[in-house]
């Protein structure tokens, strides 16, 4: 809170601007400026958690800075629950056995997963924004994905159709809201037909449920407003509210009374050591103590892992994906996941026509480089950020080797026009004055020196023998993280030696 007392002392108007010359140097007062466009713009971000955090900041800004209405700060994590608290939960003893970095989705899974598994565990997670679930956990189209996409026999490919069935059960039992919408995947060219010839045998090899190519013809029947040549329809594609799993998982873990998460806890120093375990240093000088280190911090993944004592690569590069919505009167348009034909170079899968669980229907994203790791804004800079960028090889390779590609999203970035004629090809029907804006996501993308993206879980042993980094789970990670984080479990069994530990000795069987 150091920004703030300076804001009281120098006032309003003074102290404002003394806030934003602290923006790099506060952790709450960095988190609430720079996702205020972003926040503008999500209305994802309506939900009442979310409206109590960002009100009760702005009310202690303003009381401290010289106003009325002062406020304590107070984040939520489950429905109807307040606490007026950075940590949540209690650690007997003070020590965790494991500490978790970052409480994205991947995160928190991988927490509830191990309390769960061994019933003595003690898990700490920390979270350098003042909330959960605040990247890319609640920057998405909110799919459940089937698994159609990925290399047949790889790890993307089995985790993400045990992760979707996973999803479904967990969402069942927990009562979050779901629906098995389906998906069509459509060709509007003949140049597709092969490409969606391959994502059928794709989908067949991975036990895909339901999978079936569809004529033009079908393709109307279920879909009016939609034209293709020839489509693929994945009857077990779904959609649910990644968020509120998010924070299910968050209360599960919680609720096992051997679980804590610290909110505004930046990591700014990590020490491994063999035998005293690893000691976590936060930006405030709050100190986390642990035997054993899980890093699951998404876009950060590249710099937290290094700071573990990891690799500095693969580079962790931002896309920027924003989404716009279709106003109300038009929401009927379609009934199910509409999604072009990928292009097999990249892992994106295009601008598409996604309904949502709260009745809402998005249009989007597309996948701008962006110049900072949080870029939700097209003219959102981090100069630490861009300097990574500038020196990272694979980058340049990656740009330089598909510039026709990279200049197109930029401009369907910046013009909505040229964004909405994307889901036009194949629904013609719709227009830009059906629209209204969305939000923005920003999507993590590993790239090597070479310049070709890392298309499947990557994850890495650190130092010592204490630590696990989780260096790249990209789409479809919401979807695939129960599975993720069983596979993340059972990688630190076998690497950290969990395996002759006796606290890791008695295992139970998961709900879910």
């Amino acid at each position: 809170m150091e920004a703030l007392d300076k804001v009281s002392r120098t006032g309003r108007k003074t102290g404002l601007r003394v806030l934003q010359a602290y923006f790099s140097g506060s952790d709450k007062a960095s988190w609430l400026l720079s996702h205020r466009d972003s926040q503008d713009r999500d209305s994802s971000r309506r939900l009442s958690d979310r409206r109590t955090l960002s009100v009760g900041t702005m009310r202690e800004i303003t009381r401290r800075a010289g106003g009325g209405g002062g406020a304590i700060m107070a984040t939520r994590f489950g429905s109807g629950r307040r606490w007026n608290s950075n940590i949540r939960g209690e650690i007997a003893g003070g020590e965790a056995d494991v500490a978790i970095v970052g409480a994205g989705i991947v995160g928190l899974a991988t927490a509830r997963e191990i309390v769960l598994r061994f019933p003595q565990t003690k898990v700490v997670v920390v979270e350098k924004e003042a909330d959960i679930v605040q990247h890319q956990t609640s920057h998405n189209s909110g799919v459940i994905h089937a698994g159609i996409y990925y290399e047949p026999g790889s790890a993307m490919a089995r985790l993400c159709v045990e992760g979707a069935r996973r999803m479904y059960e967990y969402c069942g039992k927990k009562n979050l809201p779901h629906k098995r919408v389906g998906k069509l995947i459509v060709a509007t060219r003949d140049s597709e037909l092969p490409i969606l010839e391959d994502l059928y045998k794709r989908a067949t090899a991975n036990g895909v449920p339901g999978i079936e190519l569809i004529s033009s013809k079908k393709v109307q029947e279920m879909e009016p407003n939609v034209r293709a040549l020839q489509a693929l329809h994945s009857p077990n594609t779904g959609i649910t509210d990644y968020a509120k799993v998010g924070r299910s998982f968050a209360e599960d873990l919680l609720s096992t009374g051997r679980g804590q998460i610290r909110t505004s806890f930046k990591v700014t120093g990590i020490d491994v050591d063999e035998v005293k375990g690893v000691t976590l240093e936060s930006q405030s000088g709050d100190i986390v103590k642990a035997k054993w280190l899980i890093t699951c911090a998404g876009l950060h993944a590249d710099y937290v892992g290094h700071m573990a004592g990891g690799a500095k690569g693969p580079a962790i590069l931002p896309f920027r994906g924003n989404y716009q919505e279709l106003k109300p009167e038009y929401r009927s348009i379609i009934k199910r996941n509409i999604y072009p034909t990928p292009d097999p170079k990249f892992p994106m899968v295009g601008v598409h026509l996604t309904p949502r669980v709260d009745g809402r229907v998005l249009i989007g994203p597309n996948a701008a480089l962006a110049l900072a790791k949080e870029g939700y804004s097209f003219w959102h800079i981090n100069i630490r950020d861009l300097l990574v960028f500038a020196t990272t090889k694979g980058l340049w390779k990656l740009v330089l080797g598909n510039p026709s590609t990279v200049f197109t999203e930029i401009w369907r970035d910046i013009n909505k026009r040229a964004f909405v004629a994307e889901a036009q090809r194949y629904c013609p029907s719709l227009q830009v004055e059906h629209t209204t804006d969305g939000w923005a996501g920003v999507h993590a993308v590993a790239v090597d020196d070479s310049g070709k993206i890392i298309g499947n879980f990557l994850f890495e042993t650190g130092k010592a023998g204490r630590v696990l980094n989780v260096r790249n789970a990209p789409s479809p990670a919401c979807t695939s993280s129960l599975a993720i984080a069983t596979s993340i479990v059972n990688q630190a069994i076998d690497d950290l030696d969990w395996k002759n530990e006796k606290l890791f000795k008695v295992e139970e069987e998961m709900a879910v």
